[in-house]
């Protein structure tokens, strides 16, 4: 019992220390300090004749890309812990959906729900795509955020 609770102490030891790693990592660190930065110029504004006036009519631009970077660098960290549990669920809920179909349990509706939904997707698709063209450099510093996230950092090797 008392290996248990030391693997679970050490466990739990383990877990401080990554989330402690990555909350100083230079990553988090600058995006969060551009995202309040350039949130503070934009919303309190700096007096005329500053140096931080001229930089003023870049901080909605800023905080908005550093906020979607810091937003897809946390969603990358959750997802790389929490993967293997998704893809999991995901796995069991096609298998429960192709066995439902295979019995006739959810067929005809679930047929006539996705030609629905797909009637619904193709009508609204034009008006989506100035939306998602005006998300689009938002939505790419988050994609990159995402993708730092996910990464595994690699231990140094050392020459011994």
């Amino acid at each position: 019992m008392k290996a248990g609770m030391l693997h679970n102490s050490v466990k739990d030891d383990d877990a401080r220390e990554n989330l402690t790693n990555f909350v100083a990592s230079r990553p988090v660190l600058l995006s969060v300090a551009a995202f309040l930065g350039a949130g503070w110029l934009w919303l309190i504004g700096p007096e005329n004749d500053s140096v931080l006036a001229a930089l003023q009519p870049y901080a909605p631009a800023v905080t908005s890309l550093a906020g979607s970077f810091l937003a897809g660098l946390i969603i990358g960290r959750i997802a790389r812990r929490k993967l293997k549990h998704v893809l999991i669920a995901g796995g069991i809920v096609v298998v429960v959906v192709s066995l439902l179909t295979r019995f006739s349990v959810i067929g005809p509706a679930a047929d006539q729900w996705v030609q629905s939904s797909v009637g619904w997707v193709s009508e609204h698709l034009d008006k989506m795509q100035s939306y998602i063209a005006a998300l689009l450099p938002s939505a790419t510093v988050a994609g990159s955020g995402l993708y730092l996230g996910f990464r595994r950092k690699r231990k140094p090797h050392h020459a011994d």
